[in-house]
């Protein structure tokens, strides 16, 4: 493995045969659109069921929690699954699925201000 080219271990331990585990999204691509409006993302997690993703205000120009997901959704594409969660310390949780057969984005993004 070459960092940031993260190859996920398989979800399942013995999978059906011909089953092929989804692909986890390009994460140069998930910190290029982050830096653009002030973010910084980092990887935490198994990755085996999704991809877990932490995403920290870095700068003084970065835009709101809503508006950063609104650009990461069209960036990678993806579409915004379900609602925002509001999770411990003021951070907030989401869910994006990229066009495709690849693992879900749980992304958890803290506040810009507390």
């Amino acid at each position: 493995m070459i960092w940031p080219d993260i190859i996920a271990p398989p979800q399942h331990e013995n999978p059906a045969p011909g089953w092929v585990d989804p692909a986890v999204p390009d994460l140069r691509l998930i910190w290029k659109l982050a830096r653009e409006v002030g973010y910084a993302v980092g990887v935490h997690g198994s990755l085996k069921r999704d991809f877990d993703l932490i995403a920290a205000p870095w700068t003084d120009q970065a835009v709101s929690t809503t508006d950063f997901v609104g650009h990461m959704a069209k960036g990678l594409p993806a579409s915004i699954v379900g609602v925002n969660t509001a999770k411990p310390h003021g951070r907030t949780a989401v869910i994006l699925q990229i066009d495709g057969w690849f693992k879900p984005i749980d992304l958890s993004i803290l506040p810009t201000r507390l």
